[in-house]
């Protein structure tokens, strides 16, 4: 019978002789240096969040200087107000300063030009409470009266309000005169 020999192990010395191996070199570490690609998606998304904070934070320090600037035009008026007690001059020189307001810094050039109640609905419509409501005969009729009786400190404290408020946090408006919801 035929049978298939198994060849004889070797002995230990004859081993080296009969195949010529050389010895086991293992592959060196990977290295720091390229990234792998997830490490890259990971550096990519955040510098994109590094120039999102960045920009934010521009924009906001831009709006507390503009808001710092207007703040001391409306603290000037108030200073000369407390020097003089002159309410219709108070009543006038604030009036004059929420039409630039709404000129320059709300960018709307016609509503500038209504006047009365029209006026007053207007400024209201950025406020749900309604604040210059309670001016309304002042700020319509009372800067052409030479004697006009409201709440000179009342009015003060809401004009702020309101201006920090639109430049801070601005609410825009629609043509149509609705506010736009806002996004946080």
């Amino acid at each position: 019978m035929n049978s298939v020999q198994t060849p004889s192990p070797a002995m230990p010395g004859q081993e080296a002789q009969m195949l010529p191996l050389r010895d086991i070199k293992l592959p060196s570490e990977p290295g720091f240096w390229p990234l792998a690609p997830g490490w890259w998606l990971l550096l990519i998304l955040l510098s994109l969040v590094l120039i999102w904070l960045a920009i934010k934070w521009y924009r906001y320090h831009q709006k507390k200087r503009r808001w710092l600037a207007i703040n001391e035009q409306l603290s000037a008026l108030e200073f000369a107000y407390k020097k003089d007690q002159d309410k219709r001059q108070l009543l006038t020189e604030i009036s004059v300063f929420l039409r630039r307001f709404v000129k320059y810094q709300l960018r709307q050039d016609q509503a500038t030009t209504l006047v009365g109640e029209q006026w007053i609905a207007y400024l209201n419509l950025y406020d749900p409470k309604q604040p210059f409501a309670a001016y309304l005969s002042a700020l319509t009729a009372g800067v052409y009266q030479a004697d006009c009786d409201y709440d000179a400190e009342g009015l003060l404290h809401t004009t702020r309000a309101f201006i920090k408020q639109q430049v801070m946090h601005p609410t825009p408006i629609t043509a149509a005169g609705q506010q736009e919801p806002q996004h946080v």
